[in-house]
């Protein structure tokens, strides 16, 4: 009777009760914001990391239809259901990569090469235990000298674990990159037992063209469960390691400072771990840490000076951003990073609110789903339609719903 009733009430108040849907701003914190110089084609990209930008999504479901969509040279808003083997993915530039349902897992190395740029990866478990490609989960390079580099992409909220060589590379002249919200680990020393290495940052001494570029942010991400090293290790590169929580005991070291690097580390919380950074062979770079970083069970190292007040010596971040305290990193990032936080994405992120179904259209199946929300008073219940976050579902939702009804994207 409930559903009868509220059908009817749908069908008149549809025509007249329409109010402007809200826009939803999701853009990358870092690095990956800045669109770079505008005379230098190799690096530049208007607005920053922008992804598919407003292409029509596409749901993909099989390895064909993933790797297709994922490799073509078109912009593309790519949502990945279920368990996909995709082996080595080159990726085309302009794409945006979204896990939308709680298993979404691609199993493989995905390949950011060359001239590849404007990428966005989120909500996904990345894992390579087959060795696929160049073994990593991620792995962003240019293939020679000659080649031009990728540049600007953000991953976020993803899990990327048991790789057998390094989780997520970046080298050769790669840039523009920001990493965020995302936990790195290894369920098991047999899947990798000597080379649990997850975040290298230039890949030799021997590559000075690596010098101005490498520009990578890192905040809240956890390396947890059975990192060994390269948290990340970095040569030549400006990167920005904020708000991210080491829980890896056992570990050999976390942040390696390499051959003229630059590092600025601030309010990570170390949480009984081995050597907070080191250098790990004999040119070392330049490290600066401010007062926020919290160290449990582990020592500040002494065998660096602190160049952290001397921007001749460690950049300073040219974009905005906002530090958390210290102390609360461990909570914040143990709760809320990787596809497995008690973060929520509802629905809304990836299209029109009330298209529940990720169909294109919000339609009487979206409808059907829109009333078993409505008035309920459990939040938990009603998350991905709440979309004011006010406990419940009313005539405000409804509103939004009926902008969008039957819209054509």
């Amino acid at each position: 009777m409930k559903r009868k009733l509220f059908t009817a009430a749908f069908v008149v108040i549809l025509s007249f009760y329409i109010v402007p849907a809200q826009a939803y701003e999701n853009t990358p914190i870092g690095y990956a914001s800045m669109p770079g110089n505008p005379n230098d084609s190799n690096y530049y990209n208007e607005g920053g990391t922008t992804g598919g930008g407003n292409a029509t999504p596409i749901i993909v479901t099989t390895t064909a239809d993933f790797n297709a969509a994922a490799t073509s040279g078109l912009p593309a808003v790519i949502y990945v259901q279920g368990d996909l083997t995709v082996g080595e993915v080159r990726l085309g530039s302009d794409k945006t990569i979204i896990g939308i349902d709680p298993n979404a897992t691609l199993r493989g190395d995905i390949s950011i090469f060359n001239e590849v740029h404007n990428i966005i990866i989120r909500n996904l478990y990345i894992r390579n235990d087959s060795g696929a490609g160049e073994s990593d989960c991620i792995t962003m390079k240019a293939t020679g000298d000659s080649q031009p580099p990728p540049h600007h992409v953000w991953v976020d909220h993803c899990n990327l674990y048991n790789s057998t060589d390094g989780i997520f590379d970046i080298t050769q002249r790669s840039d523009y990159v920001t990493v965020s919200w995302c936990k790195f680990y290894y369920t098991s020393t047999t899947v990798n037992p000597s080379h649990r290495f997850t975040n290298l940052i230039g890949a030799s001494d021997n590559d000075p063209c690596d010098a101005g570029h490498l520009r990578v942010t890192f905040h809240h991400n956890w390396w947890g469960n059975l990192c060994d090293q390269r948290m990340p290790r970095v040569r030549f590169g400006q990167v920005h390691i904020y708000n991210n929580y080491y829980g890896c005991s056992g570990n050999t070291y976390c942040i390696g400072v390499g051959k003229e690097s630059q590092l600025r580390v601030e309010n990570n919380y170390f949480d009984d771990v081995e050597t907070a950074w080191r250098d790990p062979a004999s040119t070392p770079g330049k490290i600066g840490w401010n007062t926020g970083n919290v160290f449990v069970s582990t020592s500040i190292p002494t065998t660096f000076p602190n160049d952290y007040n001397d921007p001749n010596k460690v950049f300073v971040p040219p974009y905005s951003y906002t530090l958390d305290d210290g102390a609360n990193v461990k909570s914040l990032v143990t709760n809320g990073a990787g596809v497995d936080s008690n973060d929520f994405f509802p629905h809304w992120l990836f299209g029109p609110y009330g298209e529940f179904d990720h169909s294109g259209t919000v339609d009487m199946k979206d409808f059907s789903q829109f009333v078993d929300y409505w008035l309920v008073n459990d939040p938990n219940q009603i998350a991905d339609a709440d979309y004011n976050g006010d406990g419940i579902v009313n005539f405000y939702e409804f509103a939004l719903f009926a902008e969008n009804w039957l819209k054509e994207p």
